[in-house]
């Protein structure tokens, strides 16, 4: 993600956010691969109006490369350019639960998601036999494993910690998405430099008044 870092006088220079071309605040261990509700975020933030152009779906270039370096180089390699369609269609489907304002509304979003992307489950125990693991869409690759998988990462999500933590930024134009992990669910803005842009902003209306 290529923006504008503005510092509190309201001068910048183009920048790169994110080692690997995506903010990383998205993120809760860039080292490690992203989780389902990590790839979900990823997806949905494709469309991002600080971007010019704001959709990077036109093609897979962006999505297959945010994916690979999220450590998911499977899934990436399994979609093809007529699955942009249905890409489009999951991001607009998974953007509606981050943008519900109460648990009925992303219930109701996710159902009918979770009815169409069925695929098979399994439990999978770890190597440790202390912990087990439900993984959704086994055997689906491409579009058909992310139409199973993400709504039923983002469905366990709510199920767990309901959609106070799933946010939408706060700082105009940006309508980037994200995962809220402060302990006083206190997060505003996608990322650090949404933070900073809306700290200038507000920094230059105190400044004129």
């Amino acid at each position: 993600m290529t923006c504008q870092a503005t510092d509190a006088s309201g001068q910048g220079e183009r920048v790169e956010v994110g080692a690997g071309g995506f903010p990383q605040d998205w993120l809760a261990d860039a080292a490690r691969p992203a989780s389902d509700v990590e790839l979900a975020l990823l997806l949905v933030n494709s469309m991002d109006l600080l971007e010019d152009p704001p959709d990077r779906l036109t093609d897979l270039r962006w999505l297959t490369g945010a994916f690979t370096r999220a450590g998911h180089g499977d899934l990436a390699h399994g979609l093809t350019p007529g699955d942009l369609p249905r890409l489009r269609a999951l991001r607009d489907a998974l953007r509606g639960v981050f943008e519900a304002e109460d648990l009925q509304a992303a219930v109701a979003r996710l159902n009918p998601l979770l009815e169409k992307g069925r695929g098979p489950s399994q439990l999978v125990v770890d190597p440790d036999g202390v912990a087990v693991t439900l993984r959704v869409g086994v055997g689906l690759r491409g579009v058909a494993a992310l139409e199973a998988r993400l709504p039923a990462a983002l469905a366990t999500y709510v199920v767990e910690h309901g959609i106070a933590r799933l946010g939408v930024c706060g700082s105009d134009p940006c309508r980037c998405v994200f995962v809220d992990r402060t302990r006083g669910t206190t997060r505003r803005y996608c990322c650090t430099y949404c933070n900073d842009r809306y700290a200038a902003r507000a920094y230059r209306r105190r400044k004129r008044s």
